[in-house]
């Protein structure tokens, strides 16, 4: 399939323009269809007992993982599902050892739940949060991470794209880093997978987490988490489930007919990234609906999709610089991502009048500022096109005038 094709599956986008994937991504016809089979399969029960239509369920949700280790490159062992990208950093934080004195570097324009997970383990023990301060337009200069750290150093947790700049890190150097220096490396990828290629094979981190609501197009409450076998070697998960134990043979149908199973036994977990999930009953609609999202991006392939938004945020880089207006975003296509930050006034007030006035007539986008970087936010996806972008500029020199 090719763009315009894909933009068919989308009806979400008629009678509007949608230009805020970064807020949320808009579910596709696909996506949709696969969860209402899931759902008239729980009505019926087509399974010959309960227990091989519970099994079924667990065997739908797996496409995902397969789907996401595609889209990372990595091994599917290394992939789990988690509710959000919220689930998956405290995952990360709650795993991660954490002793008297160490300190953990964030920067100053990160989303809050990146560092709300670290902070509340600073109220308990003796923990150092370090800022990363951002550069003017929201630039994040690795020297500045590299500078900070000291032998005490335990975490960088860091969002590859950072949301209310746009500005895209180098996580190969980054990651090379960390992994010289043993530190442990948690990555916020929401406003990057499913819009910009990430390697695993070629790139390095412990944890790499996405919600899948934004760019993956899947507002199910089921996104990836990536981990690293350093991860899978060394950490233990806060939780414990039954179902992401090593199987019994013939599965747990046939080992709950034992008649001398006993709750007072071993419990072995493979090291796996599943051992890190819930591990009960899952959210079986969120990993049928993202797997079918994740579908989509494999079949364009994430390299030309990267290409596609790229080229397209650069066309409304050029058609907002015509108009004279301030573009925060660097337009530097190394460190750009889906989303281009801009303000058509000084005056904050008047920016907030801007977007009330473009949300009134059907043109969705949003404002966002952390640490007063930010403004007025467009994103466009891979089922946005050309059009879409000159019924955004053409509404916005409406109201300017």
């Amino acid at each position: 399939m090719n763009f315009e094709e894909i933009r068919q599956l989308y009806p979400g986008l008629a009678g509007k323009v949608y230009l805020d994937t970064a807020a949320v991504g808009l579910a596709s016809r696909n996506s949709v269809a696969a969860i209402r089979d899931f759902l008239d399969m729980t009505v019926h029960c087509h399974s010959e007992s309960a227990s091989h239509h519970h099994q079924a369920m667990d065997k739908m949700r797996k496409a995902a993982v397969i789907q996401g280790a595609e889209l990372l490159n990595a091994d599917a062992d290394n992939i789990a599902l988690v509710e959000s990208t919220t689930h998956g950093l405290n995952i990360a934080a709650n795993s991660i050892p954490l002793t008297d004195g160490c300190n953990v570097l964030i920067a100053d324009t990160e989303f809050l739940q990146v560092a709300i997970p670290w902070y509340k383990k600073a109220e308990k023990k003796n923990i150092e949060i370090r800022k990363i301060r951002t550069h003017d337009n929201g630039v994040l200069d690795l020297s500045d991470f590299l500078k900070a750290v000291d032998p005490e150093t335990k975490v960088i947790c860091v969002s590859s794209v950072q949301w209310c700049s746009g500005f895209r890190l180098d996580m190969k150097t980054i990651g090379e880093f960390c992994r010289d220096k043993g530190i442990w490396l948690v990555t916020d990828a929401i406003q990057e997978m499913g819009t910009l290629k990430i390697d695993m094979k070629e790139i390095y981190a412990d944890f790499v987490i996405a919600g899948g609501h934004k760019w993956l197009n899947s507002p199910f409450g089921c996104g990836l988490m990536y981990i690293s076998d350093r991860v899978k070697e060394e950490l233990e998960p806060g939780s414990y489930g039954y179902l992401s134990m090593k199987k019994p043979e013939g599965g747990f149908g046939e080992y709950f007919k034992t008649p001398d199973i006993t709750p007072f036994r071993e419990y072995r977990f493979p090291d796996n990234a599943r051992k890190f999930e819930i591990g009960g009953t899952a959210n079986y609609p969120g990993g049928i609906g993202l797997a079918e999202s994740l579908k989509t991006v494999n079949s364009l392939g994430i390299d030309k999709v990267e290409e596609y938004v790229l080229d397209l945020g650069e066309y409304v880089f050029g058609e907002l610089e015509k108009l004279g207006i301030n573009v925060v975003s660097k337009r530097d296509r190394k460190n750009r991502s889906g989303i281009i930050i801009f303000k058509c006034f000084n005056d904050h007030q008047k920016n907030r009048e801007i977007l009330e006035k473009m949300l009134d007539r059907k043109i969705y986008l949003a404002m966002r500022f952390t640490s007063n970087v930010g403004g007025l936010r467009v994103s466009p996806q891979y089922y946005n096109n050309k059009d879409d972008v000159d019924a955004f500029i053409d509404t916005l020199k409406t109201i300017i005038r």
